[in-house]
């Protein structure tokens, strides 16, 4: 389960998949998720930031050519590897306990993506619409705040926040593409909920 590998045990997935990117078409790959291409680069859009995959070689970097943290390279691999043909643009939003596939992971989205969201931003609902609208988001009518992040073209990310009161603690959920499973590898769907929620919190610091 990637929330709990090493670095180096990241690294050495990231190469597995990048050999299958390398035997993909890009082309046709590029068509079905909506991504841009040239001679030399795929582009990605991850979460507001344009990231350039290396026809030739499978390497990811940052829009200005920044690398990134293995993490994001290897989510950003699991969406161009193992979208499927016959994946089917969403039609409603759901809950990730909804999301069939993803479901074992549960534990771990909550720890890793909704407690920060809930810790970090108690008592400062503003600082969320201000972080989620800095990063590209939209904003959304549920709950006390709530925006949609754009992970991927064909993948999208509504995060909800309730502040605390004098009865009850701070909550939080994050809405899911309803086939979202279709679009990339399950073990990524919490994957993308926590970046989101890191992004959010790095905006909020800005």
């Amino acid at each position: 389960m990637i929330f709990f590998m090493e670095d180096s045990n990241y690294e050495k997935v990231f190469q597995e998949f990048q050999k299958r990117f390398l035997k993909k078409n890009i082309d046709e790959t590029a068509k079905r998720l909506q991504l841009k291409t040239d001679t030399y680069y795929l582009y990605v859009p991850f979460f507001n930031e344009n990231c350039r995959v290396e026809k030739a070689t499978g390497e990811i970097t940052g829009e200005t050519g920044q690398e990134l943290c293995v993490s994001d390279r290897l989510t950003i691999m699991h969406h161009l590897c193992c979208h499927q043909e016959f994946a089917q643009k969403s039609d409603r939003k759901v809950p990730f306990r909804e999301i069939r596939e993803a479901a074992v992971f549960e534990a771990a989205y909550n720890r890793m993506a909704l407690e920060p969201l809930k810790k970090a931003f108690q008592g400062r609902g503003d600082a969320l619409l201000k972080a989620g609208i800095e990063i590209g988001g939209k904003q959304e009518k549920f709950g006390d705040v709530s925006i949609t992040l754009q992970a991927f073209p064909m993948i999208s990310l509504t995060y909800i926040f309730w502040d605390s009161d004098e009865e009850f603690p701070a909550a939080a959920n994050i809405l899911f593409d309803n086939r979202i499973a279709q679009w990339t590898h399950p073990e990524s769907v919490p994957v993308l909920a926590e970046t989101g929620t890191k992004r959010l919190i790095a905006a909020m610091r800005i």
